[in-house]
């Protein structure tokens, strides 16, 4: 148990480290070392390094601070700081910095396009924190997360209200903005903040499920309902990150000019457009049935085939698009387009 609980110091030591020395750098306008021979200041001046208008380090310092400090009281009181109440709020708390880590990582690949030495350390010190958290004794913590499950179901659905909600205004602002066959500035931008909305509504969904999901354990682990919804979450992310990585970066170029490159990530657009919404309204609607009648492998198959009908229809309705277009801009596309 100490063994645990020490481990869990020494990465909030270094994960505090690496945020301070971060800030000090960027107090005093110097360049960071950086180990991994990466763009350390292309991150840390990204208009991503602040949340709600506060530095990401200043929100590590005193995140890594406070854990930091529970954890060693856990050392010298372990009755009370092992306590349920406590590990509750430690670990809504250690699960929400690990997924806003990874959140963080995600956008060092997928919009930034650089890689800080400094921040990937903090992430894993995040990630060694949540690993640590649940080696230790939850079962009083577990008992509590089911006196407050309808707390918790409140929670997923206001998840599912963001998610569906804002992927549904989302692909309606995507084709009306595709009016004049082009993506403007100003539309990126707005385009941009709606999935900045849906990978809120991702994270707080990826929180309250764990919260639901901890105390019934081998109940849901029996559930296909359960193992088809994780499927279709597991999607919505990994599409999530296609679509920061391949689409947001380059939403002025999917114009209707008869460019190759334009072409290929306009088709790329409407196709991970497509399955944003489906998954989402899937995921939805499994959240919203006690029980589906059928196996996991039945569903899975019942929602690939689903997702491959929605990538069709959306290949067929962006030709439609370029077809409506050289009919109304004669001249205006490359005939080899």
């Amino acid at each position: 148990m100490n063994t645990i609980i020490l481990i869990a110091i020494l990465a909030a030591l270094t994960g505090l480290y690496a945020s301070v020395y971060i800030n000090r750098k960027k107090r005093t306008k110097t360049k960071l070392v950086c180990p991994l021979r990466a763009n350390c200041d292309k991150v840390i001046h990204s208009t991503h390094s602040t949340t709600f208008g506060i530095p990401n380090e200043i929100l590590g310092i005193g995140y890594y601070a406070l854990v930091g400090i529970l954890f060693a009281l856990m050392l010298f009181n372990p009755n009370v700081f092992l306590s349920g109440p406590v590990l509750y709020a430690l670990g809504i708390f250690l699960i929400g910095g690990g997924l806003f880590s990874i959140f963080l990582v995600i956008l060092q690949a997928t919009v930034i396009r650089a890689w800080c030495s400094w921040c990937l350390l903090s992430a894993m010190s995040s990630i060694v924190l949540v690993i640590t958290f649940f080696s230790l004794p939850l079962t009083e913590m577990f008992e509590m997360l089911s006196e407050h499950r309808t707390v918790w179901i409140i929670i997923h659905n206001i998840g599912f209200i963001l998610g569906v909600g804002t992927a549904t205004v989302s692909d309606i602002l995507f084709f009306r903005f595709l009016r004049d066959y082009k993506i403007t500035e100003q539309e990126k931008g707005t385009l941009e903040t709606l999935s900045s909305i849906v990978w809120a509504g991702l994270a707080v969904l990826f929180i309250s499920g764990l919260m639901l999901y901890l105390p019934a354990q081998e109940r849901l682990l029996e559930s296909s309902k359960f193992l088809l919804k994780l499927v279709v979450v597991g999607v919505i992310t990994i599409n999530g990150i296609a679509l920061n990585l391949y689409v947001s970066p380059r939403l002025r170029q999917l114009s209707f000019d008869g460019s190759k490159p334009a072409t290929h990530y306009r088709r790329i657009a409407f196709a991970l457009g497509g399955i944003s919404i489906i998954s989402w309204y899937t995921a939805f609607v499994l959240g919203s049935l006690r029980r589906i009648p059928m196996t996991l492998e039945f569903g899975v198959l019942a929602y690939a085939s689903l997702l491959l009908g929605v990538v069709v229809g959306s290949q067929l309705f962006e030709r439609l698009t370029v077809s409506h277009y050289k009919e109304t801009h004669p001249g205006g596309v490359n005939k080899k387009d």
